[in-house]
């Protein structure tokens, strides 16, 4: 092996695990591992300085984020990039991995193809950014070296932009034109800001300044702006570049387009919140928009309803037409009852043919009285579904805050047996929940 090999260090409390990863990885690197969030700390503490740590997360006592915001926390292990590697798949746990502080996110069973190109990938990037830092500080004494790294830059399949102290362009390579349409002329001398689209939060610049004034390097996505006005989202490695006086002179960034990922985590996450055929809130992000808007109720003394609704004579449409039908005709309800409810309040699907409704802010129970009137009369005129002319009613429950209940559980429980009730009184009604004795 090249004694100039990059160095590992695996943490994973399976030995199972720790064997497979050693395996791919022998050979080619330099390895070391630890069986504990603790004993790789230790490592660290003694003087081991890997080059990339492959971390698992589920671990006793501390999983892997608390030991990547450990890392992320010390000067001297923060720029050591950190690849997760759980069987966790969901969009969350990858969305936390990342917020911690982990480059990349690999999930079990590992791929061995998958987890070589991705720690190459990683220690590539490092390297280069090492190497033009450097080559950029040392230029009268590597110019050879300077010049072929020029050629690498100009061939890299990543966006790099120089700029001066002061924040001016001065150097972008031929892919930065390609993904942002800007050609090189339009940008030099020019502000990197000339890319910003307004959609990335305060904190992220104000976080991306703070480290480059106090001369440290920075990690983190923007969301920018390509010529077009299209958006799109980079992953950006930003550092200071200091002359032979350790003075800042320059600052490169590379950048990484991972606007796929990006949507991808967003379709994903809005998946496991929204009601697939109507794309309305399903329960669990229902429930939650009924509890910001009680604490919200709560703090200014002001009403909500929560409104169940149960669909009239739609099985025979099922039974008669088929499930295509009727499909189409729960997206036609939803579509007609979206019209008829305000943008800040919260129409959600719960699965069949029943519906819910969040009307927060009201000024009376009057108010409420209204809307839910208004649905039950905008759902009892026919729907026309691929000719079929189809006539279907509502059984509506609605439960009041604060008469009826201070919580989620209470308010979803009786407007649902007001539903009940709805449904016994004939259907085609509202019915408001009435407390015992009344």
């Amino acid at each position: 092996m090249d004694k100039h090999a990059a160095h590992i260090l695996i943490v994973d409390d399976t030995p199972t695990n720790i064997e497979i990863l050693l395996a791919m990885l022998e050979g080619e690197y330099a390895l070391s591992f630890a069986t504990s969030g603790p004993k790789a700390l230790e490592l660290l503490a003694k003087g081991v300085k890997p080059d990339l740590i492959l971390l698992d997360v589920m671990m006793p006592g501390m999983d892997g984020y608390e030991v990547c915001v450990a890392l992320k926390a010390d000067p001297s292990t923060r720029d050591i990039p950190v690849i997760f590697i759980t069987a966790k798949t969901d969009p969350v746990s990858e969305g936390q991995a990342l917020e911690v502080g982990g480059v990349d996110y690999i999930t079990k069973p590992v791929n061995r193809l998958v987890v070589l190109a991705r720690v190459r990938l990683h220690l590539e990037l490092e390297r280069r950014t090492r190497e033009l830092a450097q080559s950029l500080a040392e230029s009268q004494r590597l110019q050879k070296q300077l010049l072929v790294l020029t050629q690498a830059i100009e061939q890299s399949p990543t966006s790099i932009v120089i700029t001066d102290v002061t924040g001016a362009i001065e150097y972008v390579n031929p892919y930065f034109s390609v993904l942002t349409g800007y050609s090189r002329d339009e940008v030099l001398g020019h502000n990197p800001r000339v890319l910003k689209s307004g959609l990335t939060p305060p904190e992220v610049h104000a976080d991306l300044w703070a480290h480059l004034i106090r001369g440290e390097a920075w990690t983190g996505e923007l969301i920018n702006r390509r010529h077009s006005g299209e958006v799109f989202w980079e992953e950006a490695h930003i550092a200071p570049v200091r002359d032979e006086r350790g003075a800042i002179t320059h600052y490169v960034a590379i950048k990484l387009n991972v606007t796929d990922r990006i949507q991808t985590q967003k379709r994903l996450i809005h998946m496991a919140s929204h009601d697939v055929l109507t794309d309305l809130p399903n329960r669990s992000l229902f429930c939650e928009r009924v509890d910001q808007a009680l604490a919200l109720a709560k703090r200014h003394a002001t009403k909500l309803a929560v409104l169940f609704i149960d669909l009239d004579w739609f099985k025979p449409v099922n039974d008669t037409w088929g499930h295509q039908v009727g499909d189409l005709l729960l997206q036609a309800v939803a579509e007609r009852m979206r019209q008829r409810v305000r943008a800040a309040d919260t129409l959600g699907r719960l699965g069949g043919d029943e519906f819910v409704v969040l009307l927060s802010d009201l000024a009376s129970t009057e108010c409420a009285m209204r809307v839910a009137e208004d649905l039950r009369l905008a759902l009892a005129r026919p729907f026309v579904i691929e000719g079929h002319e189809l006539a279907i009613s509502a059984s509506i429950g609605m439960a009041l805050y604060p008469e009826h209940g201070a919580t989620v559980d209470e308010l979803a429980s009786h407007a649902d047996a007001a539903m009940y009730r709805a449904k016994e009184d004939g259907r085609d009604r509202l019915h408001v929940f009435a407390t015992p004795g009344q």
